[in-house]
């Protein structure tokens, strides 16, 4: 546990490394010093604790008088890690399998999601089944980067930036889609263990398809509707402003959910990219 905390802000791997050994040879971290790493093995036991007396872990976090990258990263580990190490919550694991009459239910309720979502969104946002990815896939990929750690998302703001200069994309475009791209990527460091971003350019279609994969712990359903309609709205699991910002820049947005992680694909029109030039030059 504290290994991923100190993974998600951003600790050298070797320091990291050397959690393992202080577990093994200290029995708390209650009397943690300044000490980085103790310090981190300390909140590593607390959540622990409050996973073994039932506490609201969240809640509890979310309490403490910690930087934002702390609460973020303890946020991360637990969501990431609640099934295997904090007790009742892993019996969501062994519940009956559901009958193919129960499947349906689902089926329909996941529909009725997708429908009412995607009307009121004027057709912005559309809720997709796993199955139906690939076809988004289709075309050349410009690029594909993996991103697992906090740096990895100026690396991949940055290479995202040059090929949008290398297409000829406006600055004032090019500028509101990496605002966009640079949330979703973000998004992942946040709340996922670490997931893959794949820009996608289809001649056929005259679209620019920014996929952003994730290993994490999905996105609440019943929530989905307050996300994606209600400005400025914000869960620990939610991408808060960034669906309602990603709608008004987007020409649309394509999202699979899970709890094995979730697919996120923002699609562009590459003529709006370029207009402004085109204008430019009469």
């Amino acid at each position: 546990m504290a290994r991923k905390l100190g993974q998600y802000i951003g600790m050298n791997s070797k320091d990291t490394e050397l959690f393992l050994y202080d577990s093994l040879i200290n029995k708390t971290f209650k009397n943690a010093s300044t000490d980085e790493a103790r310090y981190l093995l300390y909140l590593s036991e607390s959540l622990l604790e409050w996973g073994r007396s039932g506490e609201d872990i969240p809640a509890k976090v979310n309490t403490l008088n910690q930087n934002t990258d702390i609460i973020n990263a303890m946020l991360k580990a637990y969501d990431i890690y609640k099934d295997e190490l904090f007790g009742d919550l892993a019996q969501s694991e062994k519940e009956e399998p559901r009958t193919p009459e129960q499947q349906v239910v689902s089926d329909e309720k996941w529909e009725v999601y997708r429908d009412v979502i995607y009307a009121a969104t004027q057709e912005k946002f559309l809720l997709i089944k796993e199955e139906e990815i690939e076809q988004f896939k289709k075309g050349k990929v410009v690029c594909e980067e993996e991103v697992k750690t906090r740096s990895d998302i100026p690396k991949c703001r940055n290479l995202v930036k040059e090929i949008f200069e290398e297409m000829g994309i406006s600055k004032s475009v090019a500028m509101s889609w990496l605002l966009v791209v640079s949330e979703a990527i973000t998004n992942i460091i946040k709340h996922a263990e670490e997931g893959k971003m794949t820009l996608v350019k289809d001649e056929l279609t005259n679209e620019l398809r920014f996929i952003v994969e994730d290993k994490g712990p999905g996105f609440s359903m019943k929530e989905l509707p307050k996300t994606t309609l209600l400005a400025g709205y914000s869960t620990k699991k939610s991408l808060g402003q960034g669906f309602t910002l990603m709608m008004k820049i987007a020409k649309k947005i394509l999202l699979f959910t899970s709890p094995r992680g979730s697919t996120l694909i923002l699609i562009f029109e590459l003529e709006e990219g370029k207009g402004e030039g085109l204008n430019a030059t009469g």
